[in-house]
């Protein structure tokens, strides 16, 4: 059996555990935060989360997992089959990861753990984000999901990166990302209509809820 270790507060692992839900694939939750400890860093290089524990040993970095777990459960595909569709989930998820996740986590520590806003990022910031929602909007067709008629994993990916995105940018810019794309805010309430995306929200509900007590008592 599968273990998945990571914390239910990323959005990688929730992405990670979303695939795991939605291919029916059997697997062990192990709570593990990232960390800079030998003995993670033995099961994941750069001490990240997510990270997977298989028959033949550890393998982390979303994308790699996801292509891992295509490959070895292909009975319920979560990539198309034509290449060239299959491709295009690839671009974007790409996308989704550069110029929108990793630009707005540059906000991560102001807004959730108490550091100094930093006004570098607050100005660049912004203009990259714009750039991404523009190659979105391009690159999906939200009829109903992300790229097309059929849910892929681009729709996860996308929902938890646009989860986290929109918090963000909210917060330091009162700017609803997801109002900018159309259709985009219709296929996130049919993504997470699902029960699998349901399952996964209530654990990371419960964590941040937990998260959010703890810094009140801090």
């Amino acid at each position: 059996m599968i273990k998945l270790y990571g914390v239910p507060l990323s959005n990688y692992y929730n992405t990670i555990k979303l695939s795991l839900l939605e291919k029916g694939i059997d697997f062990e939750e192990v709570m593990s935060p990232p960390n800079q400890e030998a003995d993670y860093l033995a099961k994941s290089p750069m001490g990240k989360v997510p990270c997977i524990e298989t028959s033949d040993g550890f393998l982390s970095e979303s994308s790699a997992i996801m292509e891992y777990l295509e490959e070895t459960h292909p009975a319920k595909p979560l990539l198309p089959t034509d290449a060239y569709a299959r491709a295009k989930v690839r671009e974007m998820n790409k996308v989704l990861e550069l110029y929108i996740e990793l630009a707005a986590r540059r906000h991560l520590g102001s807004v959730f753990f108490g550091a100094p806003r930093s006004a570098e990022a607050t100005e660049e910031v912004r203009p990259l984000i714009e750039k991404g929602l523009a190659a979105v909007k391009q690159l999906g067709s939200f009829d109903p999901y992300f790229c097309g008629g059929d849910f892929s994993y681009a729709d996860i990916f996308g929902f938890y990166t646009f989860g986290l995105a929109n918090m963000l940018t909210q917060a330091v810019y009162e700017w609803d990302i997801v109002a900018e794309v159309p259709g985009l805010g219709a296929t996130m309430e049919l993504i997470g209509s699902r029960e699998t995306t349901q399952t996964v929200n209530t654990a990371m509900q419960a964590a941040m809820d937990a998260f959010m007590e703890q810094k009140k008592s801090a």
